[in-house]
């Protein structure tokens, strides 16, 4: 750990770096997010904006609570600024979107006067918009986007098996501590490539849970048992859902609500909504 009093040195090194060579933080960068999200730039005491433009596009951090990094990228593609910058300077203008959540067109087309003035939307949702009620729709960059995911971040979309794993469990529980789960997303997506046996598995148990005598159920999934689909069949989507590590590797989560969406058809509908719970996923 870096001592307190060295992190400030580098603190004040790193902050007067910055100023000469990329200038002011730009006001959709949030600092204190930044530090909160990834703490080892905290403990490193190095200036956030320097470390996002330097190490934290490549690694895709995101700058805030409401610009995804990996979203815009795909939009933007390679370019000269990070993309913070590039939206404030060239993105807002060319209508590209900052987040899932978020369409600079429609806010832009909802309220006029803000092209005219040549405010960047998102920065003045941010401020004032969401203040006055002002309305943000979601982005239709990717068009193809199914509903449960609409507004989800990238962070807070999980995909099960991971990539180059073959294997993963699920378990529901009644025994996860509040303590435990110390991180909240509003809506957190388990993408799950199950084949049709996992997946009425998957319903039963979570709908016949609650009126259970067992105190936890585990499904465990097995990819090299029989051929699975090569895209999530299945989203789990936990809203109001807190989350955080477990033992030997699992992550533990607590949840106000779960929606098991089929995305199987080409219009993706709800088999279930489940009242609040707890669930462990073991990643493999």
């Amino acid at each position: 750990m870096t001592h307190p009093l060295v992190s400030r040195a580098i603190g004040l090194a790193t902050a007067a770096f910055r100023r000469l060579t990329l200038g002011r933080v730009p006001r959709l960068f949030d600092a204190g997010f930044y530090r909160a999200t990834y703490p080892e730039v905290a403990r490193s005491g190095v200036d956030p904006f320097l470390h996002y433009v330097r190490r934290g596009v490549a690694q895709g951090h995101d700058p805030s609570a409401d610009f995804d990094t990996a979203f815009y990228r795909r939009q933007s593609g390679p370019t000269r600024l990070d993309p913070v910058r590039h939206y404030l300077r060239v993105g807002a203008k060319a209508g590209l979107d900052p987040h899932p959540g978020f369409s600079t067109r429609m806010y832009l087309a909802r309220y006029p006067d803000l092209g005219v003035a040549g405010v960047n939307p998102l920065l003045h949702y941010r401020l004032d918009g969401r203040a006055e009620g002002r309305i943000a729709a979601a982005s239709s960059a990717e068009p193809g986007e199914w509903v449960p995911l609409q507004g989800v971040r990238e962070a807070h979309r999980w995909a099960y098996p991971a990539q180059g794993a073959t294997r993963f469990g699920l378990t529901l529980r009644r025994d996860v501590a509040v303590s435990a789960c110390p991180t909240f997303v509003p809506r957190l997506c388990l993408l799950l490539a199950l084949d049709g046996g996992e997946i009425d598995g998957l319903v039963q148990a979570v709908a016949g849970f609650s009126e259970a005598a067992a105190d936890a159920i585990t499904l465990d999934i097995d990819i090299t048992r029989r051929p699975h689909p090569p895209r999530p069949t299945l989203i789990l989507a936990l809203e109001q859902c807190f989350h955080g590590p477990g033992p030997d590797g699992t992550v533990l989560l607590r949840y106000a609500e779960a929606r098991i969406w089929d995305v199987l058809p080409e219009r993706p509908h709800v088999l279930h909504v489940a009242p609040a719970g707890e669930l462990a996923i073991r990643p493999g």
